[in-house]
């Protein structure tokens, strides 16, 4: 159980890369999808009409655990297989997936809205030491590390699933003279679906041997929401609970509109939710996401410690009668915060996100995106949140079809290649793309995402793509 806990947990995350849909969720193909990461974008959008059917993104990772594809179909498949990265950085891993639900939105040169909806799932673990992570993998049968004193200032792990129902509108404040400025707005209101926390901190400690350990001056706090039950045989159970919360997605986008590129851009025929409009050669967009909370009711195993106690035997049943008095008394008797039935608030993944997309020639982009989670690291906040990462992506993309492949690297250190491509209403991508690629690269990170949309096929027109007018002349010959 050590074993499969650990996996689960550093292997869930460090390259996840935490903004979704990379590659595709900045592209002028967006639409809907891109109103999450700058709500501004829909404000003379190429769609003037965009529906959004279905989507789902989901990616794992960590900066410790590494495994190659080719292992992974070992029946045989145990620690000896796993690739540990050997430094002295903390460990961390994150876990995210998102459902993207059908949604909807309208644009014009002067205002854009839409309606979404989704569910979202985050988990984080943060602040491991190394020998600690070192100890877990090797199911605490590291012996150069029995008797050896170790201290973990602060250890965190926090995870939290909801339901969004997010409403944009954007709003064109200045058009003219080669120059485009937009703001816009997402605000969202939220449904936590379950929550959980736990925090350790100053805690020192030492293995005696795979099964002994004594920990001293620890103080522990974990709670979960009361949307998970438990039975008095400590069965696990779903239960829905109104769990409401809000939230607030704003941005800007600038772009840069030189007259003389408006001559050069090709004129297309006319395609019903899509509009022509003035090409940029550069666009820079910022957006403050995620800003927001949810209130949560704690659960029955809900508390706060302070832990000391020594030669715990941590095999079987670890809390019982027959355990350390002292540590017995801490965590059976010594109920000094218990917190069930007491309400929490655990935070949204907020992020700056600020990206820059440059028109190299007609059709060829490539888009320069600095994804900044915003949080205090080493405290107790109750929160989920996102990695930091930097990314470049080149891209090939016309209305119907479009090729992109990210270059990003992380705060954990990992540099990785993605690739995405879009046929019409359906596009897929992922951000690590060689592990699929080659069966003996190691790899400490996977994702893959898709959205499909509803088709809007061009309509027929006349020589030259132009509409008719009811008298058989083009339309860009009516002077009216």
């Amino acid at each position: 159980m050590r074993f499969i806990f650990l996996v689960l947990a550093l292997y869930i995350s460090q390259n996840l890369f935490s903004q979704d849909f990379l590659g595709y969720a900045h592209s002028n193909a967006a639409g809907i999808v891109g109103a999450s990461y700058n709500p501004a974008s829909l404000a003379d959008s190429p769609y003037r009409l965009d529906i959004l059917l279905v989507g789902a993104g989901v990616e794992l990772g960590n900066n410790y655990v590494g495994v190659r594809r080719r292992d992974l179909r070992n029946p045989n498949f145990n620690s000896s297989f796993l690739l540990l990265r050997e430094n002295q950085f903390k460990k961390a891993a994150f876990f995210r997936n998102e459902i993207l639900l059908p949604g909807v939105m309208m644009s014009n040169e002067k205002f854009g809205w839409g309606v979404d909806l989704k569910v979202r799932t985050y988990a984080n673990i943060d602040g491991v030491e190394p020998k600690l992570a070192k100890m877990l993998v090797s199911e605490i049968n590291h012996t150069p590390f029995f008797e050896s004193e170790m201290h973990n200032r602060h250890l965190g792990v926090t995870m939290m699933s909801w339901a969004e129902i997010g409403g944009t509108y954007a709003r064109t404040l200045y058009a003219g003279a080669e120059h485009f400025l937009s703001v816009g707005v997402r605000g969202k209101f939220l449904l936590g679906l379950a929550s959980g926390y736990g925090f350790l901190n100053n805690a020192g400690y030492v293995f005696h041997n795979d099964s002994t350990l004594t920990i001293y001056n620890a103080e522990l706090t974990y709670a979960h929401s009361n949307s998970i039950a438990f039975d008095g045989n400590d069965n696990a159970s779903y239960k829905f609970r109104f769990n409401p919360g809000l939230g607030i997605d704003v941005g800007l986008v600038y772009e840069s509109r030189p007259e003389v590129l408006q001559k050069e851009v090709p004129k297309f025929r006319p395609w019903p939710g899509y509009r022509e409009r003035p090409a940029y050669k550069y666009r820079v967009g910022v957006a403050l996401c995620d800003l927001g909370a949810i209130r949560f009711k704690a659960g029955r195993y809900s508390d706060a410690y302070a832990i000391d106690a020594s030669r715990w035997d941590i095999n079987d049943q670890v809390i019982d009668s027959t355990s350390p008095a002292g540590l017995f008394n801490t965590f059976e008797v010594r109920h000094i915060g218990s917190s069930e039935g007491d309400p929490y608030w655990m935070r949204l993944p907020l992020a700056l996100n600020v990206n820059l997309d440059y028109m190299v020639r007609n059709n060829i982009y490539v888009n320069a995106t600095a994804f900044t989670a915003l949080y205090l690291r080493g405290t107790n906040g109750k929160k989920v949140h996102e990695l930091t990462r930097l990314s470049i992506t080149p891209r090939w993309e016309t209305r119907w079809f479009g090729v992109w492949a990210p270059v990003s690297f992380s705060r954990l250190g990992n540099f990785t290649l993605g690739s995405g491509i879009r046929l019409g209403p359906l596009a897929i991508g992922t951000t690590n793309v060689l592990p699929l690629i080659f069966r003996s690269k190691k790899f400490y990170t996977a994702d893959m995402y898709f959205v499909l949309k509803v088709p809007l096929f061009p309509v027929k027109g006349g020589k030259g793509g132009k509409g008719k007018t009811k008298s058989g002349g083009a339309v860009d010959d009516c002077p009216e």
